[in-house]
């Protein structure tokens, strides 16, 4: 997730549910491009158009909760 301020934030591993619904959306679309955080993180973005709703600053670090997919 790009934040308005730039900074590129994770989001925290999906719960069953939630995940069941990101896979109906992203596994027509495929895995966006990888990338890597300034720490050196890795993860994949999700493609264009995808849209989840989320709960930022949870935690210290720049991680979100995403707590539901459209």
């Amino acid at each position: 997730m790009c934040r308005p301020d730039g900074t590129v934030a994770l989001s925290q591993r999906l719960t069953g549910p939630l995940a069941d619904a990101a896979a109906h959306h992203l596994q027509p679309a495929g895995a966006g491009p990888r990338g890597r955080t300034h720490d050196g993180q890795t993860y994949t973005s999700a493609p264009a158009g995808f849209l989840v709703e989320a709960l930022s600053g949870t935690t210290r670090h720049a991680v979100v909760t995403i707590t539901r997919v459209r």
